[in-house]
């Protein structure tokens, strides 16, 4: 197993020292994983004011701890993170462990350098995360939380305790999370796009923060079990894994999470906003629009992709989201 601890309040000190821990190098922003330790990369995006994100992408070939000591510079972290793994892993955060054995964890969580944070993570692992270290003069510039000179750390350890301070990964969240890994490595101005997007992100996470704290007694995620959340997660993962064909029925994806229908869809539509089939086909076309306007296929080649034999159909679908046909995209 890797063991690497760290309690650095930026990525371009945390860069260079985990690319010594693996024996590899950081260039060009980015960290390759060598063999022994996994397929996949790292790579440090400046979002400008002093902030930077990291983004990875990689498959395990070792296990691999990494432990974020706690840090008396006060900041916030915010994680988009889809982890799988038929193995065990956990995450630990301020001393609460979440595990997950065969499930995909999907989620957009916020934690803050005054508590440790640990991600162990077993070989055959694949993590797809976005992490922003935000200081909390940046927070309180452009994000509006109210937070007192020296109130980061109870204002996140509020939050915390009501479960605000995480939920899963919506369709909002999802559109701008796979644009950051949609984007070819050789788009014109790539970097642009993907620090957008992840500023889009950032926005959308604070913002319905804000909103989820005004309405603290109405949120799902309060009364919700952690096995039920995973479950949900599980089916929104299989609903946007693959839109060549068309998603399994609801009776399948009940005997799966092992809930009732009648549960499994009233749970989904509290914590993801929609119907289970509303929520694929909104997803549908976020992809479609994505493909149309950042990887240059046509529209033919896009509704043929995401499972439409009836071009026309595919036109009509995408007006219904969109208010346009995908030839005027």
């Amino acid at each position: 197993m890797i063991h690497f601890s760290y309690y650095d309040n930026s990525y371009t000190t945390f860069y260079p020292k985990f690319a010594h821990a693996i024996s590899t190098k950081f260039e060009n922003n980015r960290i390759v994983f060598p063999e022994h330790l996994g397929n996949g990369f790292m790579e440090m995006i400046s979002l400008g004011d002093n902030i930077h994100a990291s983004v990875s992408n990689y498959i395990l070939n070792d296990d691999i701890k990494f432990c974020r000591k706690k840090n008396p510079e006060a900041f916030f972290i915010v994680h988009f993170e889809e982890i799988k793994s038929n193995k065990d892993f956990m995450i630990k955060l301020d001393g609460e462990m979440l595990r997950a054995k065969g499930h995909t964890i999907t989620t957009a969580m916020l934690s803050c350098s005054m508590f440790d944070l640990c991600y162990i993570l077993p070989a055959h692992t694949s993590r797809r995360s976005i992490n922003v270290i935000l200081t909390k003069d940046w927070v309180k510039k452009y994000m509006d939380m109210g937070i007192d000179d020296d109130d980061i750390c109870n204002t996140y350890f509020g939050l915390k305790v009501l479960h605000l301070n995480q939920e899963p990964l919506n369709t909002e969240y999802r559109t701008h999370f796979n644009q950051v890994f949609d984007t070819p490595d050789k788009k014109p101005m790539r970097e642009l796009h993907i620090r957008n997007a992840i500023m889009m992100l950032v926005e959308l996470f604070f913002r319905r923060l804000h909103k989820n704290t005004k309405a603290i007694k109405d949120s799902p995620l309060r009364t919700m079990n952690t096995s039920d959340l995973h479950k949900l997660m599980d089916v929104e993962t299989i609903l946007v894994n693959d839109f060549s064909k068309a998603p399994p029925t609801i009776v399948s994806l009940a005997a799966y999470t092992k809930m009732s229908v009648s549960k499994l869809k009233s749970s989904f539509k509290k914590v993801y906003g929609s119907g289970i089939y509303e929520y694929y086909q909104k997803n549908r076309m976020q992809k479609a629009k994505a493909m149309l306007t950042s990887n240059g296929f046509t529209v033919k080649e896009v509704g043929l992709q995401l499972g439409y034999t009836n071009l026309s159909n595919f036109s009509l679908a995408f007006k219904k989201e969109f208010g346009l046909l995908p030839s005027q995209i």
